[in-house]
């Protein structure tokens, strides 16, 4: 009887033990490509609250807004058959030191990129 119950206690004890350990630390997820937008006027001044949408095959995945500093971060799991792209909007009319053309960039192996926004 109490080889039983230690086979049983032991098979339980293994198995809880894996899906706790799978809980705690998930799957792998990896994160390629870090990538930096920063947005400037034609005074070089950087440009809050942009709206940046990101696209995946021509179909929105993700939004984003830049901050103070004009800038907005993302990470893109980048896959050799998928195209990325963002869209650059201006949203708020002239709150953000003025309005703003649409910009559209597509989103190559460079991790960096500043775009400098032509005014309306």
């Amino acid at each position: 009887m109490l080889s039983f119950i230690n086979k049983h206690l032991r098979f339980f004890l293994t198995g809880s033990f894996s899906i706790v350990f799978a809980a705690c630390y998930g799957v792998p997820v990896e994160l390629e490509n870090p990538k930096l937008i920063s947005t400037k006027n034609s005074d070089d001044q950087a440009i809050a609250g942009l709206k940046v949408q990101l696209f995946e095959n021509r179909n929105p995945i993700d939004e984003f807004y830049t901050d103070e500093n004009g800038l907005v971060e993302f990470y893109p799991v980048q896959k050799d058959k998928y195209h990325y792209s963002i869209k650059i909007e201006d949203i708020d009319g002239a709150d953000n030191g003025g309005e703003f053309e649409t910009a559209k960039i597509d989103i190559t192996d460079s991790n960096f990129f500043e775009i400098t926004l032509k005014g309306k």
